[in-house]
Order: structure tokens, then sequence, then C-alpha cells
């Protein structure tokens, strides 16, 4: 018996993340997309509080022709949106399964907290190529409030310079974008405890289930 085909792969270095804050345009924007451009839908569907996230990842110029019609469809209800033209390979990972990430080398904590969820994925992209950190987790709006968190942990001055980095991506954000006021919310805690490390190596969660 002939074995199946596998179906084209649009892989690529290129990765997406739109927040829209009505469900209906959010799957609005999906349906077109997908249709305007050959990407791959890495995640999609509601989160709190209320809104839709949409992450597509692919080449580059596919996902920038989706991007633009995403934002099109969007208008006004877009809260948020980034496009990674090279993304660090370990964002998509981190957001799509969850999984915290140790043990990790080091002995400090980095933590960055923003408003919404694209903020953050550019602020921790930045952060992971200029610093030898490891992202140990990435949670996105659910179990937040609809906030972002990422947790870094390494070596002191490597982690004083990913939260760095990221402050400055932040700071650049603000500036080109008049209408964006998310500022990111950081804190870098050498030595850590260890019922620091305890608190980190087993997610950021108060219920080891989230109950909604």
């Amino acid at each position: 018996m002939a074995k199946k085909p596998e179906p084209p792969s649009a892989a690529g270095p290129a990765l997406a993340l739109l927040e829209i804050a009505e469900v209906p345009v959010g799957l609005r924007a999906l349906d077109a997309l997908v249709k305007e451009a050959f990407v791959e839908i890495a995640a999609r569907g509601t989160v709190q509080c209320g809104r839709y996230l949409i992450a597509f990842a692919g080449q580059v110029e596919p996902v920038e022709m989706s991007f633009g019609r995403a934002l099109e469809i969007a208008g006004g209800k877009l809260c948020d949106s980034v496009l990674l033209p090279d993304a660090e390979p370990r964002l998509l990972p981190a957001f799509r399964n969850g999984v915290v990430r140790w043990p990790a080398p080091g002995d400090t904590l980095g933590v960055v907290q923003s408003e919404t969820c694209p903020t953050l994925l550019n602020a921790i992209d930045l952060a992971l190529k200029g610093a030898q950190v490891d992202l140990v987790e990435l949670r996105l709006a659910d179990g937040l409030g609809g906030k972002a968190l990422a947790t870094l942990w390494g070596d002191v001055h490597d982690v004083e310079a990913a939260i760095e980095i990221a402050e400055a991506a932040n700071a650049r954000q603000l500036s080109f974008s008049p209408g964006v006021r998310d500022a990111l919310n950081t804190v870098v805690i050498p030595n850590a405890d260890d019922e620091v490390r305890n608190a980190v190596s087993g997610g950021t969660r108060f219920f080891t289930e989230w109950r909604g």
C-alpha cells in the first residue's frame, strides 16, 4: 500500500502573534490570513479576558502577507501584534506546549510581565538572542487575567543583560507606537532562595491544574 504523502510544510523563521479584542473578529481574521498566504497556524483560540490570540509561522514573505491582511480585518479591535522575521527558536515550543524547562544552570531569576502577549513576545525574542539565559516558562493570557509572563534563569550578569534588552525593546516599541502603552514589569532576583527555585521549576501557577 502506497504511503500517504506528507502535507506541505510552511516551516520557516518568521513568527507572528495577534491579540484581538473580540472573538468574532478574531475568527474572521484567522479565516482571512490563512486564505491570504501559505502559513502554519501554530496556535489559536480564546484567552482571558474574552480575547482571541492567533500565532502563525512560516517563510517571511507569506507571513508578512498574512499578517498585513489580518491587521486589516482586525482594525480597531486589534489589541496588540508582533511580527518576528527571524524568531528565536525557543519561543514557539515554549508557548505552544507550556512546558517548564528545568533544571537550568545559574542562580538568578529574571521575570518579565506585560499587559499584552505580543509585547512580551517581542521583548523576550530579543532578550534570548542577546544574552545567555534559559527561557524557563512562557505563559500567554490564560491564568493571568489576559497578561503575559516569562521567567528567565542564568548567571546574574546574563540575566541582568537579558532584562535590560527586554526593557530597551519595550521602550523602542512605545516610542514608535504612540497608541501602545504597555510598559513591562520586570525584576531580577540574584542568588535566588531555594523556595524561589522550587516556585520556578514547578511552574508559576498557584493551582497545578488551571481551574478557569
